[in-house]
């Protein structure tokens, strides 16, 4: 049998339009350091969609799903690094100026916008156990199962890429119009908030 890449397309398209905590993030970058870091921090999310698909096709991300002791540890850790991640936006509007100044695009930041993204895929429980019910329904041949999941996630990253690297260009456009007293500030606020309420949702979780 086959893979079927256009129905798992479907789907992915579906996970990938849906707004999360990674469009957060990734909106949160480019308005505040620029199309580089957005673009950085989108790299990241779409390269952990190889780590949770290298997981399901290996079958531990099963262990998510047969024991509730291993989801509960990984969901903690993984809400706990969103909220830390929304409280540094919180903490930033202490530091920030009221009018909006040029933006940081050091390769030291864009490496730490890549692995910010990349911990945040990696650490969310709720992606590599959707990973382990989506990728055995298309990946089917056992003998090519890893190299087929790996060719779905694969097709995942380019559709996410596409749609989040786009909203990084957007937003960095944007930037232009952003940049009147307070409005970097309130983007702070609210992209604080909504990882902090997804962190604590992540939390509160049920398989």
């Amino acid at each position: 049998m086959s893979l079927d890449v256009g129905g798992f397309a479907l789907l992915a398209a579906i996970l990938t339009l849906y707004p999360g905590q990674d469009t957060v993030l990734v909106l949160r970058n480019a308005t505040s350091a620029g199309a580089s870091a957005g673009l950085a921090k989108t790299a990241g999310v779409c390269s952990g969609l190889f780590f949770d698909g290298t997981l399901s096709a290996l079958g531990v991300s099963a262990i998510l799903v047969t024991s509730a002791n291993a989801f509960a540890v990984l969901r903690w850790v993984g809400a706990a690094y969103v909220v830390w991640l929304g409280l540094q936006s919180l903490l930033r509007l202490r530091a920030r100026p009221a009018v909006a100044s040029g933006s940081v695009r050091s390769p030291e930041h864009a490496r730490r916008s890549f692995v910010q993204g990349l911990l945040s895929n990696a650490l969310n429980p709720k992606t590599a156990v959707f990973y382990l019910a989506l990728l055995p329904q298309f990946a089917v041949v056992r003998e090519t199962v890893l190299t087929d999941s790996l060719l779905l996630a694969g097709l995942h990253f380019v559709m996410s890429f596409a749609w989040l690297g786009g909203i990084a260009l957007l937003a960095d456009r944007a930037r232009v119009l952003l940049a009147r007293p307070g409005v970097t500030r309130g983007v702070d606020a609210l992209a604080g908030v909504a990882l902090v309420a997804f962190g604590v949702r992540l939390a509160l979780a049920r398989r």
